[in-house]
This record gives C-alpha cells, sequence and structure tokens, in this order.
C-alpha cells in the first residue's frame, strides 16, 4: 500500500493520493511491512515515531518524493522577540507548548555542565549558551580561537511562578524578529520510542534540529536513532544540527555469542548522506549495532563549536565494532574522523578521504587552555582494543594528527598518511621525529603483531602549536604511565624502541623527506580533488602485491582507492596504484 503525506493540503486527509495526511505520524502509526510512504515536499515540525516493523522481505520504506526538499526538523519559528537592551532580546515560551520533554530544563550532560539540549538558530548557525544573562549583554570569545561568532550568544532560566521558560540571546544587532530565528523544542526527528521496530527505510529527507542529549550506553537517542533495532537503512539523507549525534544506532538487546557473526543482528546501511553540523557526533553506535554499512557518506563540522567534550566526540563512533565496514566517505572538518572502541573485531575501515580533522588552523596554546586543547586533539582514526584484524587500507588520511593506534592487530597498508602517526601497541607514548613509529614484534603476553604494508608516508611540517600541544600530550601520558600500578602497569620488550618503518616493514614509502610535499584537498563544484606534487616524488610499481592469510581464508589487497583493480605482482604505494590519478575527483560532490 502507498500512503501519501503533504504538510500543504488543505485539509487533514486518510492518506490517499487524493487526500494525503498533513502529518507523517498519522502515516508512521498504521504503515505495516511492505507499505511506502511519500512525502511531500515542505517542512514538517514535528517528531515521527514508527509503531510497526518491517520484515527482511517487506520492509517499510519512508520516501521523501523530491530528496531532500521535505524536512522534519525538531525547531519552531520564533517571533515574538522583544528588545531588553542593547542588541539584546528577550522570549517568554509557556511550559506546556514542549509537552513532556522540555530542552530547556534538560541538561545536556548529567555532571553539572550548565548547557541545555535546547539550542537558538539565526538563518540556520546555532547560537552559542552562555550561563548568566551578563554574558549576553558582553559575550566573549572563546579558549580556543578567535571566533567571532562566539558572540552569538543566549542564556535561559526558569520562571517558576509564570510556568515559563525565559530566553535570553544577543544577535549582535540584528532584529531576531525580521529573520530566521528557529528554538529547538522535540528530543528527535525520527524516533521508534518502542524498541526493535526492524526493518524500515528512510530515503531523501533533510532531518534537522533535535535536542538530544549526550548519547551512551544509558541512552541513544539524536536526529534519527534506531532503538535497538535491526536492518533499517538511511539512504541519501541530510542530516544536520543536532545537538549532540546526528544519527545513533542504538544497541540490540540480545547480544550474540557467536564470534563468526552468525547470530549478529542485521546491518544497518547508512549510505549517500550529508551528516554535518552535530555537536558530538554524525554517527554514534554506543553498545549500538556492531556491524553497520557506512558507505559514500559526507561528514562535516561534527564538534567544531567546541561547546561540548566527551570521549564520544568524532564523525564515526562505534563502540564494539565487530564486523562494520566504513567505505568510501570523505570525511573533514571534524573534531575527530573515526573513533572504533570496545571490542574491534573484523572491521574495516577502507577508501575514505580524510582531511582537516583538527583543532582550527588560528588555535593558540596557552596555560588557560591547554587542558581545553588536548581534551579536542583528534585525528582521522583512532582504535582501541582490536582483538581480531582490523583493516585500515586505501585511504587518504591528510590531518596533522593522522593515527592513533592503542591495539595490536591491525593491519595498515596502502594509506596516504600526511600527518602524525601514534601507534601505541604496548600503551607507551613515543616521542622524537614525527615520522618515527613503534613497531611490534611480539612480545610476553603472545598478543598477534600489526602490519604496516606498502603506505606512502608523507613527511608534513606541523604548525608549531600544534607541535607544542603534542608534546603536552606526551608529557601526560607518560605521567600516567608512571602512576600506574598493578595489573595496569605497562611492560616494556624489545619492540619498545623508535624505529623507522622502512627499514623494518617491507614496501613503506616515505617521501617529503629532501625536498617539501605539500598536499591540499580543493572542495570544487564537482567533488574534492587533491592538489600538489605528489606525482614528481612518487615512483610506480616498486612494491609487493599483499596477501594476508588467515585461520580460515586468505584476503589479497587487490583493489585502490578507485575502484580499480591492482595488476600484476608488483605494486605502487598508496592509496592509488598509477600516480597519474591523483590529479582525478577523489569524492563526488553530493546534493
Amino acid at each position: 500500500m502507498q500512503i501519501y503525506v503533504d504538510v500543504h493540503a488543505e485539509h487533514d486527509g486518510n492518506g490517499t493520493k487524493q487526500l494525503p495526511f498533513k502529518r507523517i505520524q498519522e502515516a508512521a502509526a498504521i504503515a505495516r511491512p511492505g507499505d511506502l510512504v511519500k512525502v511531500m515536499p515542505g517542512v514538517y515540525r514535528e517528531s515521527v515515531d514508527p509503531r510497526f516493523t518491517g520484515t527482511k522481505d517487506k520492509p517499510i520504506l519512508y520516501q521523501a518524493v523530491k530528496q531532500n526538499l521535505t524536512i522534519i526538523t525538531g525547531a519552531e519559528k520564533i517571533n515574538d522577540w522583544e528588545p531588553v537592551g542593547v542588541d539584546v532580546w528577550r522570549t517568554v515560551i509557556a511550559n506546556q507548548r514542549f509537552g513532556k520533554y522540555n530542552p530547556y530544563t534538560t541538561h545536556v550532560q548529567t555532571d553539572g555542565d550548565f548547557q541545555h539540549t535546547g539550542e537558538v538558530f539565526l538563518n540556520n548557525r546555532a547560537l552559542y549558551e552562555v550561563d548568566s544573562l551578563a554574558k549576553v549583554k558582553a559575550p566573549k570569545m572563546g579558549t580556543i580561537n578567535q571566533n567571532p561568532e562566539r558572540q552569538y550568544v543566549w542564556y535561559t532560566c526558569q520562571d517558576q511562578k509564570m510556568n515559563t521558560t525565559v530566553i535570553y540571546a544577543n544577535f549582535q544587532g540584528k532584529d531576531p524578529n525580521r529573520s530566521n530565528v528557529e528554538v529547538t523544542f522535540r528530543e528527535t526527528c525520527f524516533y521508534p520510542q518502542q524498541a526493535q521496530i526492524d526493518y524500515l527505510v528512510l530515503s531523501g529527507f533533510t532531518l534537522t534540529k533535535a535536542a538530544s542529549r549526550w548519547a551512551g550506553d544509558d541512552y541513544n537517542k539524536a536526529v534519527v536513532g534506531t532503538n535497538h533495532a535491526q536492518g533499517w537503512k538511511i539512504l541519501n539523507c541530510n542530516v544536520s544540527h543536532a545537538k549532540c549525534a546526528g544519527i545513533s544506532l542504538g544497541r540490540y538487546p540480545v547480544v550474540p555469542a557467536d564470534k563468526e557473526l552468525k547470530g549478529h543482528p542485521v546491518k544497518h546501511y547508512i549510505k549517500n548522506n550529508r551528516i554535518f553540523d552535530c555537536g558530538q557526533a554524525g554517527v554514534l553506535g554506543v553498545d549500538g549495532n556492531p556491524a553497520p554499512v557506512i558507505e559514500h557518506n559526507h561528514f562535516f563540522r561534527i564538534n567544531t563549536r567546541f561547546n561540548l567534550v566527551g570521549e564520544t566526540v568524532s564523525a564515526i563512533n562505534l563502540l564494539p565494532a565487530i564486523g562494520a565496514k566504513i567505505l568510501r566517505n570523505c570525511i573533514h572538518d571534524c573534531t575527530r574522523g573515526i573513533w572504533l572502541g570496545g571490542r574491534v573485531e573484523k572491521t574495516q575501515v577502507s577508501r575514505n578521504l580524510m582531511y582537516n580533522n583538527s583543532l582550527p588552523g588560528d588555535f593558540k596554546l596557552t596555560d588557560k587552555n591547554q587542558q581545553d586543547l588536548l581534551a579536542r586533539l583528534g585525528e582521522d582514526i583512532q582504535v582501541e582494543n582490536s582483538v581480531g584484524l582490523t583493516t585500515i587500507d586505501n585511504n587518504f588520511l591528510l590531518s596533522d594528527c593522522a593515527l592513533r593506534l592503542e591495539s595490536y592487530e591491525i593491519l595498515l597498508t596502502h594509506n596516504l598518511i600526511n600527518g602524525r602517526v601514534a601507534w601505541q601497541s604496548n600503551q607507551a607514548e613515543q616521542s622524537g621525529d614525527l615520522l618515527y613509529h613503534r613497531i611490534n614484534q611480539g612480545d610476553a603476553q603472545n598478543k598477534l603483531t600489526s602490519y604496516f604494508y606498502n603506505n606512502l608516508f608523507v613527511k608534513k611540517e606541523l604548525r608549531s602549536a600544534m607541535k607544542a600541544l603534542i608534546g603536552k600530550q606526551v608529557d601526560q601520558h607518560h605521567k600516567k604511565l608512571g602512576q600506574a600500578e598493578g595489573p595496569n602497569k605497562f611492560f616494556t620488550t624489545r619492540d619498545n624502541q623508535l624505529v623507522r618503518l622502512n627499514a623494518n616493514k617491507e614496501g613503506n614509502c616515505f617521501v617529503g623527506t629532501t625536498r617539501p610535499v605539500k598536499l591540499v584537498v580543493e572542495n570544487r563544484r564537482r567533488g574534492f580533488f587533491l592538489k600538489g606534487d605528489l606525482s614528481q616524488v612518487l615512483a610506480e610499481d616498486i612494491c609487493r602485491l599483499l596477501t594476508m592469510v588467515g585461520q580460515k581464508s586468505a584476503r589479497t589487497i587487490d583493489t585502490d582507492f578507485a575502484g580499480h583493480h591492482r595488476e600484476g605482482y608488483r605494486v605502487t604505494p598508496g592509496p592509488l596504484d598509477h600516480k597519474a590519478e591523483y590529479t582525478s575527483c577523489l569524492f563526488r560532490a553530493m546534493a
């Protein structure tokens, strides 16, 4: 059955094409396995709660008729602001308008931080919350960098006598009653309140401005959340402006014991989406579905407002990641690109373009902001606790801090790495030259080794402030090591030494040590391109084709970043087998 929804319909209908529903929730309340919910363009100010599960053969499909022109938002327009001072405005909202969930009495985290889940937007840009009216009247710059947007601020309080929420905001001279000003009202945009609503397809929507809390193992709501379900597909959507998480995969209640993945929940597919402007994470799987396929998505501006801080901050964050596949994504201008931890097994991170996942270029290190900066010092990829071979192959890792590998059992092959690498295979931090890495050759604990093959390392001269900050990070890590006791005491073996990769692992190639090689990613209209003179210093066909033999199967790494087959016995280090391809488009622009 096809069910139609059109917010512009003249009257409430019955879901037919001639008399469509006006709200998506009306369709979500009746859609059954095999049904198609077709939603016309428009702005739908509601939170959709699907009531029925689909099946593997007959999923329920929610489809926007015109891609990205159907908007589900958790915000409401507010145009009754009154001036109360120079550039300061006030609005008063009756608490009954919020229903059971008031974002302006709900805090993001429960650790005493003042920030609420609510948000104030001016022309689709979120203002910064402050903890007093005085700071609204006289806003200050942030501690990380001199971003003028930090002066657009708001503050909220409760009028207990009138049972209202009062919001004060500084719009820096703009009249909010003549501008597009919205405040968030709803906790989610698309989220089943009942757990295990399986096999749903969400296609072509724009989902934005949800007031959810910090997602974790006890709370899994987001702009879009699966709530312990399996088999969802989220395709061709724009997911943005989340206070915390954009997409939460939730946790499936039955934890499978089969290590070969046969008993695991059916994978979620997250494909061809644009996910941006989220405070905590783009895709989050804390105790979530462990084996999602996250493919060909564009992530940017995740946690870059620096108003929220926590361990689960990244564009993609999976805990655990068992059989997960993270393929062909473009991730840039985030605090961190990918974080995998808890239990990482048989996971593949392949053919991704990652750059500028670091602190802003104009940050300055001071005694006052040192801890804030260290808390936000991220990298393209961080892996903890890999217990089955984790494959990281054919990626462009171009951020200042490219890799942080705090684990054994990692295969790193055919990557272009233009940033710092920290491999802490025995949890000890290295120091010295930024092109040095710790190579593990086995130890007394009988852990499997990690393997670095056929990677292309391009030396990067880091900013002086970044070098100083990395030095502070190393110092603090060594201090923690000295304080460790008992079973947490870290051991030292013969592999605990600084060695160059190209002297220890066959096929890794270093360039840029004798002459600088500058690499810059350009975001053009047609897509993302790499600009630089890499082809002038790179030699082709100087490495051997890599085959990994496991307990039950052998795998040959014979496909490059562009999807081309690596032919012959000799191959080129790095993600592309032919150096001429470094001038081609690396990631196509998405609508």
